[in-house]
C-alpha cells in the first residue's frame, strides 16, 4: 500500500495532461470539480495519463456499484476516493471491508464518523505502513485525541477533523500530549494574527506532521505566510491549510511561494472557475511534489525522502473539501442528489 516513489516528472505539466486525458463531454460540474483532486492525487502514479483515467473511472465505477444511491460513495467524491486506492494500491474489496469494519469500531467507542470524512480517515488508516485491519487500540486512540481535541474547541470539533485526528495517532505521544502540542500551534498561529476558525484548527491539527517543535514548525509556517502577503495582501481563509502541507518542505520560504503562486497562475488560466480555494489547494500539492526532490538550494537530493508524512496531510486537505461542495450541490437554487 505504499505510495509509487519519486519519478522524474514535472507535476504541473503531469497534472495537466491527466486533466486532459480525464475530460469527457458527459461529465458533470461536480464530476468535473472531484476529477481535478483525482488527477492531483495521481500525479506520481507510473501508468500513462490515458491508462490512470481509464483505471480512475473504472474503479469510480466498482465504488457506484458498491453503494447505494444516496451515499458518498454514489456522488462525485468517488473519483477522489478511486484516485486515492490507485495512488495507495488499495483493492475496492478491501476498503469496502475495511470501511465497514473499521466504522463499526467507531461506533463501537462512540466515534463521531459520517460521509466524506469517515471515507478519508478509513483510507488515512489504510495508507498506515504495516496496517492490515484496524483494531479496537487503534480506534480508541484516534477517539482520545478527537475527545481531547473538543476539550479545547468544543464549538469547532467534529466529524470533520476525523481524518485529522486518524493522522495524528500516527505521531508519536500520548493523545494529550499530542493535542497539546496542536493548542500550543493554534494559539501562537492565532496571536500572529490569523483569525480563529475550521481553518486554524486544521492548519494547527497538521504541523505535528513536520516532525518539528512546534516553535520551529510555527515559525516556518508564520515565514511562508508572511512572504504569501507580498503576493496576496489579505489572506483568504482558504490560504491557511495550504501552507500547513508546504511547512513539510525545508525551503527558502521565498523560492516556495514563488513556486506556489506560479503554478496557481498557470492553474487559474487553465481551470479558471476553480480560482482562489480549488485551484491553491491543488498547487500547493504540486508545488510540494516540485520541490521535495531537491534541498534547500535545489540540489535534486541522492536518497528519495519520504512521502508518508506528505500523503498524511493532503488526504486531511482533500477530506476538507467535501464542506464546499455542499454549496457546489445547490444550482439555481436547487438542491442536488447526492451530498456527500
Amino acid at each position: 500500500m505504499n505510495s509509487e516513489p519519486l519519478r522524474p516528472v514535472m507535476p504541473l505539466e503531469r497534472y495537466r495532461t491527466l486533466i486532459a486525458a480525464l475530460a469527457s463531454k458527459h461529465d458533470t460540474m461536480d464530476d468535473t470539480y472531484w476529477l481535478r483532486f483525482a488527477a492531483q492525487l495521481v500525479v506520481l502514479c507510473p501508468e500513462s495519463p490515458p491508462e490512470l483515467a481509464y483505471r480512475i473511472r473504472a474503479v469510480a465505477g466498482e465504488l457506484l456499484h458498491a453503494t447505494e444511491w444516496y451515499q458518498t460513495l454514489a456522488s462525485p467524491a468517488r473519483f477522489v476516493v478511486a484516485a486515492m486506492l490507485i495512488q495507495h494500491h488499495i483493492p475496492v474489496a478491501d476498503f469496502i471491508s475495511e470501511h465497514t469494519h473499521a466504522t463499526t469500531l467507531m461506533s463501537e467507542v462512540g466515534l463521531r464518523h459520517d460521509r466524506f470524512y469517515e471515507i478519508v480517515a478509513v483510507l488515512i488508516l489504510m495508507m498506515t505502513p504495516g496496517h492490515r485491519s484496524s483494531n479496537l487500540p487503534e480506534i480508541s486512540r484516534v477517539k482520545a485525541i478527537y475527545e481531547q481535541m473538543k476539550g479545547f474547541h468544543w464549538w469547532l470539533t467534529g466529524p470533520d477533523d476525523l481524518p485529522a485526528c486518524v493522522a495524528l495517532a500516527q505521531c508519536q505521544g500520548s493523545a494529550e500530549e499530542l493535542v497539546a502540542r496542536v493548542e500550543d500551534a493554534y494559539q501562537q498561529l492565532h496571536a500572529a494574527g490569523i483569525p480563529v476558525g475550521e481553518h486554524l484548527q486544521t492548519a494547527a491539527n497538521l504541523l505535528p506532521l513536520t516532525g518539528l517543535d512546534m516553535a520551529q514548525a510555527v515559525a516556518r509556517y508564520r515565514h511562508l505566510s508572511t512572504t504569501l502577503q507580498r503576493y496576496t495582501p489579505v489572506l483568504a481563509d482558504y490560504h491557511y491549510d495550504p501552507l500547513a502541507l508546504l511547512t513539510l518542505l525545508d525551503h527558502e520560504p521565498e523560492l516556495v511561494i514563488e513556486r506556489l503562486m506560479g503554478v496557481v497562475g498557470e492553474l487559474d488560466l487553465v481551470q479558471p472557475e476553480g480560482h482562489g480555494e480549488a485551484n491553491i489547494l491543488i498547487a500547493s500539492d504540486l508545488t510540494f511534489l516540485d520541490l521535495v526532490r531537491c534541498d534547500r538550494h535545489q540540489v535534486v537530493l541522492a536518497k528519495q525522502p519520504s512521502l508518508h508524512a506528505y500523503h498524511l496531510a493532503s488526504a486531511v486537505l482533500i477530506s476538507q473539501v467535501e464542506l464546499n461542495l455542499v454549496e457546489l450541490g445547490v444550482i439555481n437554487g436547487v438542491a442536488q442528489w447526492p451530498y456527500p
